[in-house]
């Protein structure tokens, strides 16, 4: 499930800071711990384990405001 927050973050049609900044900020932090996740794997498998776990939870989440994100009121 790493490669599917790699994808994520790879898309072209992402919402800009002024469009939805709270996603954005998800995604910053999905970045991030894509980076600490890759570190991990390589120096400590149990780490790296639950640092998947909250990418992939965080992956969902970003997921599910991208597909709502047509139906948000300002």
């Amino acid at each position: 499930m790493i490669d599917a927050a790699a994808a994520l973050l790879d898309r072209d049609d992402l919402p800009s800071w002024e469009d939805d900044a709270a996603t954005r900020r998800e995604l910053e932090r999905m970045a991030e711990d894509l980076h600490r996740y890759r570190i991990a794997a390589r120096r400590d498998p149990a780490k790296a384990a639950r640092i998947a776990h909250d990418v992939n939870t965080l992956t969902d989440r970003v997921r599910i405001a991208l597909t709502q994100r047509g139906r948000r009121h300002a």
